[in-house]
């Protein structure tokens, strides 16, 4: 690694901190109002009564406080498409991690992926993040941060937060970076000046599922306050192998000082660790090698729940999958699927309230390493290490004028450095990569807002970012070869070994390992290629009489890549009250990923990119309350133009990366509606409905004839590949109906309330992977949830009883065909039931 969290990294962050503190100013972030007025006074506080930014209950609805356009304001001033959940949604949702976030909006998808490798999706856009090499579509932050990678968003654990917000749609101007489907802003409590406050909350569940986490606010002095905040989550495997389990423990403290009422500096620092076996799915079927779509399917018959490593999965594999003279194949055992996660974060927020507005200053610094191996894209395990750091730095000036004009300006500086090893093991073909990537970003941007009259204001905004990306590194395939090949179909070349009739007990099965001196050091102490062998002798001949050899991608080392983008983004907005509490609002925003690069021993230089992303949105919206604050109305349309979509999938083809990234265009179109009632002072009714047409126009996707496998149109063989053109395919993780009910219903027994909840979700079928198959489509589904809370009137204590998932609906969640056409998938969890006791003092 380039960098390291030692003295040096922690003296430039206090070197920035150092360097604002003298014009430091007040708490940029609100989190809690008790009412509308002090919705309206912006208090900043970090209750644990109730969840920050949450309001108290005044007869009607609810007021959230949230700053998703980097201000203090209500919900429902909020001219953007944007869902909020409080603390309190998040725990009735049974949220605990960013895997579950698919459950609180109709517009997030969400890809559990083996290991961390969680991805979002918003309304269709977002990106299967299987390698450091590509950003996601959907941008991240933890209390203000930018989390460079997807994968770090496994480290936060939703313990002690105020809210989540959700942003829909393109977010160039005031995020910019890498957030052409959205953003997903996580904000965790912060401290409170002059309170002694707290809380522990326990849960016990089937799985034999434990969880406790708690908080602690303790004063300082008058001006200062400390607020520490941990959580630990186990759990037994949903997969009866073991796999699917939980082990996290995470810890966070924030330090908050206020010297004077214009200056405040807050302090924080994190650390997860996360290990288990993790996520994976079960061995579902396979496709055999046929030419063009893959339609010859083989399922195995096996339960959804067995998980990849059961004695029923590891017979389909050496019995049917490849037949038993495939003898080479090891059985998969549990121990050998496993993760290793652990992530830490320091930041620090420093705020200088002057008459003109407040500056805010935002330095952070961000590391993680993951060991992990899971079953997905081949027929074993794939081992792979990561680990990564960054520094990020973002400094903004919003200003507080009484005149018509107001806006936000600021600066932002990010940059990373990664390392990378992986191997998408089968045993008898180990594709290797080991790279160093990185880059940095730096951007411009401000937005203002004019107010024309009283009623009707306008807002336009603009961001010129500059990103740049490398990568250096080395591209190595081992691959045992059988003399005896066959040829997959008439024409191709004779590429596919055929075992049958060779003695494969002489084969050796390749170690699963990420480093590609151990396969030759192996393969000489196991003597099966001379003692003289080295890392670059292209191929090796068996010399046990088997007369097979294994090939050696060696002439992949010492390559690199590098490339960089320079573009502005921009935004525009009308807003009008037609009622004090009625707005009608139209924006139109463009949305900018930057390119990235990519490792090939393809080409002479050895090296690749792929282009940048846009999106070109246009939304018209309405946020009304009526009957006396006790009826919500919000509804948005909404129109994206999507070019230059950048899809990552495996590559089959030979001498190229695991991973290929092409450039198609979509259009996205659709219909949000959000309806809350409160018809008395004891009852709630929700309703979020999203219609959605997400439509692939054009993409082409490439692969070895031999191998190719994909459900779109087979248009043939050009230069060598295989071509499929996947226009008029949905995109991934785009249902076209979504649709969520909740009640919520107070029974008051005198010295007690007694609270029911329910809420029910519609998905309709989506696909889950880019194989675009069949099989890889997640059917249509209900799910519902209840939740039954008691809880004292006039005491601090309260004790639940839940169960999730009541009726046990089964879905796919998540789904890979690998090159071998192993065909692996993992469904939505089993129901879930515990009872959950929570103090607060």
């Amino acid at each position: 690694m380039r960098r390291n969290f030692n003295q040096a990294t922690i003296s430039r962050i206090a070197l920035s901190v150092a360097c604002v503190a003298a014009i430091a100013a007040t708490p940029a972030y609100a989190e809690e109002v008790a009412d509308i007025a002090a919705a309206a006074e912006s208090a900043q506080t970090g209750g644990d009564s109730q969840s920050a930014g949450e309001a108290e209950q005044t007869g009607g609805l609810d007021v959230i406080v949230v700053t998703a356009q980097r201000r203090e304001e209500s919900l429902q001033d909020a001219a953007v498409a944007i869902d909020a959940i409080s603390s309190e949604q998040l725990t009735r949702f049974n949220v605990e991690s960013a895997k579950d976030l698919g459950r609180i909006s109709p517009s997030l998808g969400v890809n559990p992926g083996g290991g961390p490798l969680t991805s979002l999706f918003i309304r269709g856009v977002g990106a299967l993040t299987v390698n450091p090499l590509q950003d996601s579509g959907v941008a991240q932050n933890y209390d203000g941060v930018y989390l460079g990678r997807a994968s770090s968003a496994a480290g936060l654990n939703f313990y002690d937060m105020a809210r989540v917000e959700v942003l829909k749609g393109p977010q160039g101007t005031l995020y910019g970076r890498n957030a052409t489907g959205g953003v997903v802003n996580y904000i965790p409590n912060a401290p409170k000046l002059g309170d002694t406050t707290g809380y522990v909350q326990a849960e016990y569940g089937n799985f034999d599922k434990f969880g406790i986490q708690g908080a602690l606010n303790v004063p300082l002095g008058d001006i200062a306050a400390l607020r520490v905040a941990g959580s630990h989550q186990q759990r037994d495997g949903f997969n009866d192998d073991g796999t699917s389990d939980l082990d996290a423990t995470s810890v966070r403290a924030q330090l908050l000082v206020e010297p004077t009422d214009r200056i405040s500096l807050r302090v924080g620092v994190d650390h997860t660790d996360i290990g288990g076996k993790g996520n994976t799915g079960a061995l579902l079927g396979f496709f055999s090698n046929t030419p063009g779509s893959q339609t010859d399917f083989t399922p195995t018959g096996v339960d959804i729940d067995s998980g990849s490593t059961s004695a029923a999965s590891n017979a389909f594999r050496v019995n049917t999958f490849q037949g038993p003279s495939f003898a080479l194949l090891p059985p998969i055992r549990t121990e050998d699927v496993f993760q290793d996660l652990s992530y830490t974060g320091v930041n620090a927020e420093i705020n200088f309230e002057l008459d003109a507005g407040t500056i805010t200053i935002i330095p952070a610094y961000r590391e993680y390493s993951q060991d992990y191996a899971f079953v997905g894209p081949g027929f074993a395990p794939a081992p792979t290490q990561e680990s990564g750091d960054q520094f990020s730095i973002e400094a903004r000036f919003a200003t507080d004028l009484d005149g018509p004009v107001n806006g936000v300006f600021g600066l932002f500086y990010f940059e990373e450095e990664v390392d990378f090893a992986a191997n998408f093991y089968q045993v008898a073909v180990a594709p290797i990569q080991n790279w160093t990537n990185g880059g940095d970003s730096w951007a411009a941007f401000a937005q203002l807002t004019f107010d024309v009259t009283d009623e009707f204001r306008i807002s336009v905004g603009g961001r010129y970012t500059e990103d740049s990306k490398y990568v250096r590194g080395d591209d190595f395939t081992f691959l045992t070869i059988c003399p005896l090949e066959v040829q997959p179909f008439p024409g191709a070349p004779f590429t596919i070994p055929d075992f049958a009739g060779c003695q494969a007990q002489n084969y050796p099965a390749l170690p699963p390992t990420t480093d590609p001196q151990a396969y030759v050091d192996g393969l000489i102490a196991g003597g099966f290629i001379p003692p003289n062998s080295t890392i670059n002798d292209g191929f090796y001949p068996l010399i046990n009489g088997s007369a097979g050899f294994i090939v050696d991608g060696g002439a992949g080392q010492g390559l690199t890549s590098n490339d960089s983008w320079k573009e502005p983004t921009y935004r525009v907005g009308l807003e009008y009250d037609l009622a004090p509490d009625s707005l009608l609002y139209a924006t139109y925003e463009r949305g900018y990923r930057a390119g990235g690069v990519e490792l090939s021993a393809v080409g002479a230089g050895g090296g690749l990119s792929f282009d940048p992303e846009f999106i070109d949105a246009f939304t018209i919206g309405s946020k009304n309350r009526f009957l006396g604050d006790t009826l919500q109305i919000n509804v948005e349309a909404f129109y994206w133009e999507y070019k230059g979509q950048q899809i990552t999938y495996f590559s089959t083809i030979d001498d190229a990366p695991n991973f290929g990234t092409a450039n198609g265009d979509s259009t996205i179109k659709g219909l949000d509606l959000d309806v809350l009632w409160a018809p008395t002072g004891t009852t709630k009714l929700g309703l979020k409905f999203q219609y959605l047409d997400a439509t692939l126009d054009q993409l082409t996707l490439i692969s070895d004839p031999a191998t190719g496998r994909f459900g779109c149109e087979n248009v043939g063989v050009v230069n060598g590949f295989q071509n499929f053109e996947c226009g008029g395919t949905e995109l991934l993780y785009s249902p076209e109906i979504s649709l969520d009910l909740a009640l919520e219903q107070v029974f008051e027994l005198g010295d007690f309330d007694l609270t029911f909840f329910a809420d029910a979700s519609y998905r309709s079928k989506q696909q889950t992977d880019l194989s675009f198959t069949p099989q890889t489509v997640s059917d249509a589904y209900i799910t519902a949830n209840f939740q039954l809370t008691l809880e004292p009137t006039e005491a601090n204590w309260s004790i639940s009883a839940f169960v999730n998932n009541a009726f046990n609906e089964r879905y796919l969640v998540n789904s890979n065909v690998g090159s071998s056409g192993a065909f692996y998938g993992e469904h939505n969890p089993r129901r879930q039931y515990g009872v959950r006791a929570k103090v607060e003092f």
